[in-house]
């Protein structure tokens, strides 16, 4: 979790919440660690590497592992953001 001080909070809260939850969930969680563990899965099930690229199956997989991360990512973010409006709103 990320903590920010008065001055940046401020910033931050000036933003939105729902910038804060596209950045912080999903860019900084989401799609990153999506992408890691749907390779990740796929090579462990023997897939090669530049060949699973064009399967229909990692896709799926990719979508699937993007959506549970950016999922858990914004339920932390949106967490990290409550927490900040208590101490600093």
């Amino acid at each position: 979790m990320r903590t920010f001080k008065a001055e940046e909070w401020a910033k931050v809260r000036e933003a939105g919440r729902v910038p804060f939850l596209v950045r912080y969930g999903f860019l900084g969680r989401g799609l990153p660690l999506g992408i890691i563990t749907a390779l990740a899965v796929d090579v462990y099930r023997g897939a090669q590497f530049p060949d699973l690229l064009q399967s229909a199956e990692f896709y799926g997989l990719l979508a699937f592992c993007v959506a549970v991360f950016t999922a858990s990512g914004s339920l932390g973010a949106n967490a990290n953001w409550i927490v900040h409006e208590r101490r600093h709103g």
